[in-house]
């Protein structure tokens, strides 16, 4: 089984039980910003577009608040490690670019280390914009250029900075969602500023 992107060596070997420990404190954190921040009142449909194996997916499947969570994610493998750990997990088979669920359905949309693997994030920014409802929030996070990720840029061609993916600051995180028509309300700076996310809100068109 090769590397993956949310992939630190092989399941069940001591270097992927760490990062999986670092992965679930990240995620806390994360989904404790986007409940106080990216959603208002109770029986919230969030969807994780491009989860990996969606360990934060779980952790919001847990919120009383939330009344659906959906990891979605093109990799198979990713979403059998995550039915494996989380059998009522809700999870779909499908591309973040091409996204197969109603308009305006969602009331968050959001992805944490997705949009820097991908060439066109905007096909990807504009796909959860449309699922998600008038007034609900998108939120993206990457790696950040200004955080202990910086060296990237140096090594990008390397297997290393392919597994790290394209980094960004927060005023280009920004300028790309303000770009896809999203009004950016708030950033976050997470895991030792490792990463960096902005949360968006959805304006009517």
């Amino acid at each position: 089984m090769g590397n993956k992107a949310w992939q630190l060596g092989a399941p069940n070997t001591l270097v992927y039980r760490f990062y999986d420990r670092l992965r679930e404190r990240l995620n806390r954190k994360l989904v404790k910003f986007l409940l106080n921040k990216g959603v208002e009142g109770d029986n919230c449909r969030i969807l994780e577009a491009g989860s990996g194996p969606g360990f934060a997916s779980s952790v919001f499947n847990t919120e009383d608040r939330v009344c659906l969570s959906i990891a979605v994610d093109i990799d198979l493998e990713a979403l059998h490690q995550a039915r494996l750990r989380d059998p009522g997990l809700a999870t779909v088979v499908a591309d973040v670019q091409h996204l197969p669920f109603r308009n305006g359905s969602i009331d968050l949309c959001w992805n944490s280390s997705t949009i820097e693997h991908l060439e066109t994030p905007e096909r990807a920014l504009d796909q959860m914009k449309q699922v998600t409802r008038f007034r609900g929030t998108v939120f993206i996070g990457v790696p950040n250029s200004y955080g202990p990720l910086g060296f990237q840029r140096l090594i990008s061609d390397t297997n290393v900075g392919i597994w790290i993916g394209k980094t960004f600051n927060r005023k280009q995180l920004i300028k790309l969602l303000s770009d896809t028509g999203l009004q950016p309300t708030d950033h976050f700076f997470y895991f030792f500023r490792f990463f960096v996310g902005v949360l968006a809100h959805k304006r009517g068109d």
